[in-house]
């Protein structure tokens, strides 16, 4: 495993983990993430985990990409010899949600035809997503969506050919082999497969969404009767 620097114009740059597996590539960058996070870097304003690589941030009128490079590349390759050297660290404890979904109808109208791509029924479409928890693997857009691996389909699902200009909020979505939970309404070109009446963002809450890197997720079908007593619930209350 070893990290690479890329610049992104002139006030971020990218840290990417090499010659490594999915998993430990996810599990290199958020801890990066957090290390940076908890030591703060000068003139370093904004760290963005993804599965992959991370993007920091900077005011380019204190530092330049050579300067943070010359700090980072020294930096990094501690935190990795640390992380292959003692992988029982302790880390945060990751919270459980469960979330109720109506799936399709005028809830998920792309169910039938995700089913039909697949060539099986709507009903083991809904048993393949709500068969396992998911980890949250970053915090996309918009407005910290939900990332998640996705469900275990026969192959990888295509986008729309044309993205909806409008996506109802609390939208479960799927596309490639990834799926998501949208916390507001959004244009998307993913595969509209159910909504869920709970909130998933709370507009009271400092952080907007209860869920960070590391939770996990798991999905729960509802009958269409059911939404009304379930219109109000916060997702942060869903946490076990």
């Amino acid at each position: 495993m070893r990290t690479r620097l890329a610049p992104c114009g002139e006030a971020a740059f990218r840290v990417l983990i090499e010659d490594a597996g999915p998993q430990d590539q996810w599990e290199a960058v958020h801890r990066i993430a957090e290390w940076i996070g908890a030591r703060p870097v000068p003139g370093v304003y904004g760290v963005v985990p993804t599965y992959d690589s991370l993007l920091v941030e900077f005011d380019p009128s204190r530092q330049t990409f050579q300067m943070l490079s010359a700090v980072f590349d020294v930096v990094l390759d501690d935190i990795l010899h640390d992380a292959l050297n003692h992988p029982n660290a302790p880390e945060r404890t990751a919270r459980r949600f469960t979330l109720p979904v109506v799936y399709g109808g005028e809830h998920g109208p792309d169910l039938g035809w995700v089913a039909d791509y697949l060539d099986i029924t709507e009903a083991e479409v809904i048993a393949l997503h709500t068969a396992e928890e998911y980890v949250v693997r970053c915090l996309g857009g918009p407005a910290a969506s939900c990332m998640i691996d996705g469900p275990a389909f026969p192959k990888p699902i295509p986008r729309l050919p044309d993205p909806r200009l409008r996506v109802p909020p609390n939208a479960i979505s799927v596309a490639g082999s990834q799926g998501v939970v949208g916390p507001v309404a959004a244009p998307s070109g993913w595969r509209l497969i159910g909504l869920s009446p709970v909130d998933v963002m709370d507009r009271e809450s400092a952080t907007l969404v209860p869920y960070r890197p590391g939770d996990t997720i798991r999905f729960r079908s509802i009958a269409p009767g059911e939404w009304d007593g379930l219109v109000g619930v916060k997702l942060s209350e869903l946490v076990a």
